[in-house]
């Protein structure tokens, strides 16, 4: 399983850089989460985009907090806000809600996650968005993953999107290996694919170089 996993992810970079229409970026993320009493706890993420081929090299900075509250052994209801900061242009502000359900299974945790969001601001219109994506988290060494140990991270993700009266599909594809630094941190590197504007043009390709810090407080 594991060797199948590593020549999936062989082939997906191969693939990736032998096309010569793809854009490239970072996508680098700080992730703060803080339990609270009751069930309920507090994330808040910090993201910035760069460009590896614009002359507008840097693009954005994402600031987001999402309050979760557990609603089952599995499942997880979640709200929040995100303020987009572009470079030169005006803010941008998304509401989030989503829905999240996490399985686990002998060496192996899946989640799904259901979601909904709204972005406006600005002179450009809201734009609404559902998505679904559907995630694993596959341990190197034994059935879980423990601290001083390596993971690998797997994600699938459709995000369908209406501005105005215009109906986007953009689809999305992720792989990362991750390594558990302490019960409470962890870090992760990979490639976060995304496929859109395919159904009435031209497609569009975006693959960002991501590395994310998750930090429990």
């Amino acid at each position: 399983m594991k060797k199948r996993i590593c020549c999936i992810l062989v082939l997906l970079s191969h693939s990736l850089f032998a096309q010569q229409n793809i854009s490239w970026g970072l996508l680098p993320s700080l992730n703060f989460n803080k339990k609270l009493p009751r069930d309920w706890s507090v994330n808040f993420k910090a993201e910035g985009r760069q460009s590896l081929q614009d002359e507008k090299n840097y693009l954005q900075t994402d600031l987001s907090l999402l309050s979760s509250r557990k609603v089952g052994l599995s499942s997880t209801i979640a709200m929040g806000y995100l303020l987009r900061l572009p470079n030169g242009d005006e803010l941008r502000n998304r509401l989030i809600q989503q829905f999240i359900i996490v399985r686990r299974y002998s060496a192996l945790k899946l989640s799904h996650r259901f979601g909904a969001d709204q972005t406006f601001g600005g002179d450009e219109p809201t734009v609404y968005r559902l998505r679904y994506r559907l995630s694993s988290e596959i341990p190197l060494s034994g059935q879980e993953v423990d601290p001083k140990e390596f993971f690998f991270k797997l994600g699938n993700e459709y995000v369908n999107s209406l501005e105005e009266s215009a109906f986007d599909l953009e689809i999305r594809g992720l792989g990362f290996l991750g390594y558990v630094l302490n019960p409470k941190a962890k870090l992760e590197f990979g490639l976060d694919y995304r496929l859109s504007s395919f159904l009435k043009t031209s497609a569009r390709q975006r693959s960002w170089i991501g590395f994310n810090l998750y930090q429990s407080l």
